[in-house]
Parts: structure tokens; C-alpha cells; sequence
């Protein structure tokens, strides 16, 4: 069986060619014990036989399409580690669109018990792969209390025309004549990395525990903002200081947008696609102003931003660009007009630990990010798990690269610290 390729497959597929990233999406799953490998097994092979874009491969041409895997290539999606490093090679490298499964899952039976998720970002945003993993989570808990189960099937669309009809033509309009620069990529401001020639992919996080992330969040309330509010805040007062740039120099940072926002049934999981937008926050440098005042700038940008219809001005352009010119031209022309964005920041989500567990086993660490970037391309990822807040920088870098971000890990922690915490 055939399947239609979505305006954001490929442009997560652009992604790569243009030398952006390399569209995966990734977590990590760590145990004191960990789940039944055969269990585990079944429960991958089970999820992909329930979604059928997982059990596809990529088919290029004018008009690409997704095909079906023959059901004796589902076994390759499970794989077992015996070292951590296994663990690491097994995350840096990306699952291949035109083989498939579209997903992976490796177990490591050792201490850290570790079980490692990555999958196509082509056919998921990290929203939906959020829903998969509680989705395998569950199906590994039916199967250890009856072996024959089998979850139901998950073929909701895909497209991102279900976001659009929840629009009529006037705010469609609206936003096409009045937030053209939301999504526009503008600025040439890069984060300092190394020009090397021995670069190696990597995922890096930097974990704040229950009690940090609990003042953060505290603070915020007080402000009236959000914990995403905080920490871009953050992330622009250290990116002015580590970029060097003069007073009044305007920063701009895109954010994601998770459009299921518009669709309502908040926590039904219907199909695996991608649903993801982007607008452009932007700040001036103001060299001397505390944090209050940086954190109050953030918080009127988002506002504004989030009370005219956030993240539609993008769905509306790719969604025309496909219908009017086809695959095969509108691939062409972005190929040629793309900008990414040098520096970027991408919120998640929550981890829902109430949904991440294999029968009674649940893990104490958890964390879930993006793809890993190209240089010179720089992106922060924060996620939440069980109360404590993961940030991470995904690269293929150089040592000297690990280094810079660990440091810069260390100014964003120091900022929080001082300001938030102490009101320093």
C-alpha cells in the first residue's frame, strides 16, 4: 500500500539536504531495572503494525510517496546495546527514510538499564512522539498481562489541512497580510563554534533538578510567565553576552509552535504527523537590564504573538506553495529559497511520567529532543520529566564545540541562578 507524502515529510527531508539537521527526533529512557527485552520486542513490533506510516519506506521522485515494508522487516526496528557507547552511536545515527521501520528502539541490559528512541522526523514531530512512546509504553503492559494483544490501529490524517479548516478566510487573510514576519528568517548572528574537520554527532543536556525547575516555575508565576518565558530569557541574555554585540543590536530567536493547539481532543492519540509551525521572537540588547526586565520584554513578544493566531501565517504559505506549483516545483524552489535559522529554541513539553512506564517498571531519568544540527546551525531544546527540566544542544561538532556548549550550559544555569533564584 501507497501512501501521500505531507507538505512537512518533506520539508523535514529539506532539512537534511539543505544541511540543517538530521530530521530525527530522539529520547532516552533510563531504569533502575529494565523491561522485559522480549516484551519490549513484541511491543515495537506491535506499534508498527499499528501505525502504518512506521511500517514504510521513503520512495523519491516528482510526486514522492511512502510504500509498504513487507511484515518480516518490522524485527529491524529492535536492536540491543551492550555498552553505552553502543547506546550513543546507536542515537547520533539516523534511522534511513528509504529502508525503514521509520523507528528504532535500542535497549541497553546493563546498569544504566537504558531503552532508545529515535524516529524519522519526517513522519513526526516531537509532540507525536510523545503520544508513540506512551503508546509502546502501554502496549508493553497489555502484553505482559495477555501476549496476544494487539493495540487498535492509528490512521487519523496526517495533513496539515486539518489545522487550516479550523480557520475561515478572514483570519487566514488576517494572517497572511498582517504576520508575514513571524516565520521570516532574518540576521546573520551565529553562536561560536570551531571550523573543524573532525566532527562527530552528540547530544548534550544539562539537567535541572525538581527543586531548581520548582523556583523557576515559581518565578515565573510572580511575572505572569511561563517557564518558556524564563528560560528564553535566559537563553537571549547569555546569547547577547556570548555573541558580543554592541547595545541596541536587535537578537531574533524562532521559537516552535505546536499547531494542535487549534485541533482540541488534547491527549487522543490519532496519527503521527507533523503539526509544527514557527514564529520569530525578537529582542534589542540592553546590556545593563536585569532579568525582570529582560523576562517582562519575552513575555509581551509571546503574548502578542500568542493572541493573533501563533504559528498559521507558516501553514497557510507551505500549504498554498504545495497545492499551486506540486512536489516537484515547490521542492525545487525551496531548495533554492530556505532559510534556516542560525540560532533557534524548541519547548517540548512534559515528559508524562504517569504514561511513561512498562507494567511497574518506570524510569527515574527521562529526557526527549530533537534533531541533531549542522553547524553553523544552533538550536536549545528544553524538556520536563517527573518535575525536573532538561535543556539540550543536539550538534555534530568537535571537542572544542562540547566544551563551548557546556560552558554556555553553565551561563544559562548561572543567569537562572543569580537572578531567579537569588535576585542577584
Amino acid at each position: 500500500m501507497d501512501f501521500t507524502v505531507e507538505v512537512f515529510d518533506q520539508l523535514q527531508l529539506l532539512s537534511d539536504v539543505k544541511g540543517f539537521n538530521d530530521h530525527q527526533v530522539h529520547s532516552v529512557l533510563r531504569f533502575e531495572s529494565g523491561p522485559d527485552p522480549e516484551i519490549l520486542k513484541n511491543a515495537v513490533i506491535s506499534s508498527i503494525e499499528a501505525i502504518p506510516i512506521l511500517a514504510t519506506r521513503y520512495v523519491e521522485g516528482a510526486r514522492p510517496y511512502w510504500t509498504s515494508l513487507d511484515p518480516t522487516d518490522f524485527g529491524r526496528a529492535f536492536l540491543i546495546a551492550r555498552t553505552e557507547n553502543e547506546i550513543e552511536e546507536f542515537l547520533s545515527s539516523p534511522v534511513d527514510e528509504r529502508i525503514g521501520p521509520q523507528v528504532r528502539v535500542c535497549l541497553l541490559e546493563s546498569s544504566p538499564f537504558t531503552v532508545a528512541f529515535k524516529m524519522n522526523h519526517m513522519v513526526c514531530d516531537a509532540a507525536g512522539f510523545k503520544d508513540y512512546l506512551y503508546f509502546v509504553c502501554k502496549i508493553y503492559s497489555m502484553l505482559m498481562r495477555d501476549p496476544e494483544f494487539r493495540p487498535p490501529a492509528i490512521t487519523g490524517g496526517r495533513s496539515m489541512r486539518g489545522v487550516l479548516r479550523q480557520f475561515g478566510l478572514g483570519a487566514k487573510l488576517k494572517s497572511i497580510f498582517l504576520q508575514g514576519k513571524q516565520n521570516n528568517v532574518t540576521g546573520g548572528a551565529r553562536f561560536p563554534l570551531t571550523d573543524s574537520r573532525e566532527d562527530r554527532p552528540f547530544i548534550l543536556i544539562r539537567k535541572l533538578r525538581r527543586e531548581r525547575a520548582d523556583e523557576l516555575k515559581a518565578y515565573g508565576r510572580t511575572k505572569g510567565a511561563t517557564l518558556n518565558d524564563v528560560v528564553l530569557a535566559a537563553f537571549y541574555r547569555c546569547l547577547f553576552r556570548r555573541l558580543e554585540l554592541s547595545p541596541g543590536t536587535e537578537l531574533q530567536i524562532p521559537v516552535m509552535v505546536d499547531m494542535r493547539r487549534y485541533l482540541g481532543g488534547i491527549g487522543t492519540f490519532m496519527s503521527l504527523t507533523n503539526l509544527s509551525s514557527t514564529v520569530i521572537t525578537q529582542l534589542l540588547y540592553r546590556p545593563d537590564e536585569p532579568f525582570a526586565g529582560t523576562l517582562g520584554r519575552v513575555k509581551a513578544v509571546m503574548d502578542k504573538k500568542k493572541g493573533s493566531n501563533i504559528g498559521l501565517n507558516g501553514f497557510i504559505k507551505l500549504n498554498l506553495m504545495y497545492r499551486i506549483l506540486g512536489d516537484r516545483i515547490a521542492n525545487r524552489l525551496l531548495r533554492s529559497v530556505l532559510k534556516n535559522p542560525l540560532i533557534c529554541m524548541t519547548n517540548v513539553g512534559i515528559l508524562d511520567s504517569a504514561q511513561i512506564s512498562f507494567g511497574d517498571i518506570r524510569p527515574y531519568d527521562a529526557f526527549l529532543c530533537g534533531s541533531i544540527k549542522y553547524k553553523p546551525y544552533f538550536q536549545l531544546a528544553m524538556s520536563s520529566y517527573d518535575g525536573e527540566l532538561s535543556l539540550s544542544v543536539n550538534l555534530r561538532g568537535s571537542a572544542n564545540d562540547r566544551d563551548r556548549i557546556l560552558s554556555f550550559f553553565d551561563e544559562i544555569e548561572a543567569d537562572l541562578r543569580n537572578w531567579v533564584i537569588h535576585g542577584e
